[in-house]
């Protein structure tokens, strides 16, 4: 059975299935949501939007970009946070690693 999300205290959740180890960063996602809307309720980017069924691939190449770089790519975090975070990614990293990705004899 996948182990449950045990959060790290800040922003930030750790979860594990068998093989893997997954930075849950929602808090980034719904800021980046909360942006989103306000940036399209500001009409800012609306001449860009309107020309993405006429101009084809560029523009809408052209909005993602201008999109992204609006949007938040980064979670902050305090020093423990950080610490509580790359403490559990380790443990967990550790235990899904194979002997040769953790420089052990096979």
């Amino acid at each position: 059975m996948p182990e449950q999300p045990r959060p790290v205290r800040g922003p930030l959740y750790v979860e594990a299935t068998p093989i893997m180890v997954t930075l849950d960063a929602s808090p980034l996602v719904s800021n980046n949501v909360h942006d989103l809307i306000n940036l399209l309720r500001s009409n800012e980017f609306v001449d860009q939007f309107m020309e993405l069924d006429t101009a084809g691939g560029l523009a809408f190449e052209e909005l993602h970009a201008a999109l992204v770089a609006r949007l938040a790519t980064k979670v902050r975090l305090t020093g423990k946070e950080a610490i509580r975070v790359g403490d559990r990614l380790a443990e967990l990293g550790r235990e899904r690693s194979i002997p040769e990705q953790r420089g052990e004899a096979a």
